[in-house]
């Protein structure tokens, strides 16, 4: 399942027990992740924060350390070969 301009969604709908703070901002949602942790993803014209779980149901290993080197920002990230070693991962995952 791809988004906008074939990027891979970083939503599925098994997601839904892990995802616990929506936000109409960036900012918002940025904020949360700085004091309460998580994963912070895109989703349509909206942003969530979401628990390492999440990331299993995408196929993905929460304890990669590339999570790190982004910021757990996929809409922002701080390193940008780090987040294209994640952009393939998930795209390897094909969920």
């Amino acid at each position: 399942m791809t988004g906008s301009a074939g990027a891979p969604t970083m939503y599925v709908p098994t997601m839904d027990a892990f995802i616990n703070r929506w936000f109409a901002r960036y900012e918002d949602a940025r904020k949360s992740l700085e004091t309460e942790g998580g994963f912070l993803f895109p989703f349509n014209d909206q942003f969530f924060v979401t628990e390492s779980e999440a990331l299993r149901e995408l196929g993905m290993d929460p304890g990669d350390p590339d999570w790190e080197r982004i910021g757990h920002d996929w809409v922002r990230p701080l390193d940008a070969e780090a987040m294209q070693r994640l952009l393939e991962k998930r795209l390897s995952a094909g969920l």
